[in-house]
C-alpha cells in the first residue's frame, strides 16, 4: 500500500466508535482517492484490491467491507481502470442514499409523543429520528451508554439537537426501562446467513429484554451488511484491550465488542429496499433470499 494510505487506511483499520457506515464511506471515499491519483498506474488494479481486502480483514465483523471488496474484485475482471472508478463512485453514491432511504420507511415505525430504546451510534437510527422530527414528531428515547466507549453519549447528543428527549441510562439497567417503551431501533454491523443480526454489544440484552416484554425490536441498516457466507456458529467476536474496561486491571478481563442477535428477536429488519420480517413464510421469502435478492439489484 502506498505510504500516503497507509495512516489513513490505520484508522478507519482502528475506528471502534464511528457507526459502520461511516466506516463504510470513510473506506470508498479512500478507495476514491487513490483511484484519482494512480488509474494510470500498471499496479492500479491489485493495489487497490489490496487496499479494500486489508480493510475489510481489519473490520471483519462488518459485512458491507467485505461486500465491497469482493464487488470491486469481480468488477476488475470486466471492467477498465476508469471503469472501476466509476463503478466505485456509484456505489459510494448508493451508500450515501441508503440510510435516508432506509430512515425514511423506518420512521413510519415512530409515533409523535412515543417511547422508544437504542444503543451504540448508528447513522441509520440517527437518520430515522431525523426524519422522524422532520415530519414533526417528538419522542422520549432511552439510549444506553454503550461501554467502554460510551457511543451512546454522541447518539443522546444528536437526539437532543433534533428535539427529541433523550435518556441516557446504564447498559445493565435497559431491563429496568424496558416496558416504559413502544419499540427499539439497533442498527447492524452484518446480518448473517442464518438470520443473525450482528451489532455492538449490549443489542442481546435489548432484543431479549423487548422480546419477554412483548416490545418490537427492529433493525435498520442496508443490505450491503447481509454476509451470506457467515453463519452465527461460525462467528468470530471482535474483542479488544482489556485496559478499555479496567485501566489497571488485578485479574482478567474480557473485552467483547459485538453481539449476535438471533432472528426469533428481531421484528423487522428496516432497509433501503424495504422492510423484510425475518418470520415471514416461505410464501413471501425469507429474510436471507430477499437481502440476497436487494443486494444484487442495488449493487451488484
Amino acid at each position: 500500500m502506498k505510504t500516503e494510505y497507509l495512516e489513513r487506511a490505520n484508522r478507519i483499520a482502528t475506528d471502534n466508535v464511528s457507526s459502520a457506515q461511516q466506516v463504510l464511506k470513510d473506506t470508498l471515499d479512500l478507495l476514491l482517492d487513490f483511484c484519482e491519483k494512480y488509474t494510470q498506474e500498471r499496479s492500479f488494479v491489485q493495489e487497490l484490491k489490496s487496499i479494500s481486502t486489508t480493510l475489510s480483514n481489519a473490520q471483519a465483523q462488518m459485512a458491507a467491507l467485505s461486500n465491497i471488496a469482493r464487488l470491486i474484485d469481480e468488477s476488475s475482471d470486466r471492467l477498465s481502470p476508469e471503469g472501476i472508478y466509476g463503478y466505485i463512485k456509484c456505489l459510494r453514491e448508493k451508500v450515501t442514499a441508503s440510510s435516508s432511504k432506509a430512515a425514511g420507511t423506518a420512521a413510519g415505525l415512530i409515533s409523535d409523543n412515543g417511547t422508544y430504546a437504542t444503543l451504540s451510534q448508528s447513522e441509520f437510527v440517527i437518520k430515522t429520528f431525523e426524519t422522524a422530527a422532520d415530519s414533526g414528531k417528538s419522542a422520549v428515547v432511552y439510549v444506553m451508554e454503550s461501554r467502554p466507549l460510551f457511543e451512546g453519549r454522541q447518539t443522546a447528543r444528536a437526539l437532543k439537537s433534533m428535539g427529541h428527549r433523550p435518556i441516557l441510562v446504564s447498559d445493565a439497567a435497559i431491563g429496568f426501562f424496558v416496558e416504559s417503551i413502544d419499540a427499539a431501533f439497533i442498527g447492524a454491523d452484518a446480518i448473517l446467513s442464518d438470520g443473525t443480526v450482528v451489532n455492538k454489544v449490549g443489542s442481546f440484552a435489548l432484543a431479549a429484554a423487548c422480546f419477554v416484554a412483548g416490545k418490537g425490536f427492529h433493525a435498520i441498516t442496508s443490505v450491503l451488511k447481509y454476509d451470506p457466507e457467515k453463519k452465527a456458529i461460525g462467528f468470530l467476536n471482535k474483542e479488544e484491550s482489556p485496559h478499555e474496561i479496567f485501566p489497571n486491571p488485578e485479574f482478567e478481563v474480557r473485552n467483547m465488542y459485538f453481539d449476535k442477535v438471533s432472528p426469533r428477536l428481531v421484528t423487522s429488519v428496516v432497509t433501503e429496499a424495504g422492510i423484510i420480517r425475518p418470520s415471514e413464510g416461505k410464501d413471501q421469502g425469507t429474510l436471507q433470499s430477499k437481502l440476497e435478492e436487494a443486494m444484487k439489484e442495488l449493487y451488484g
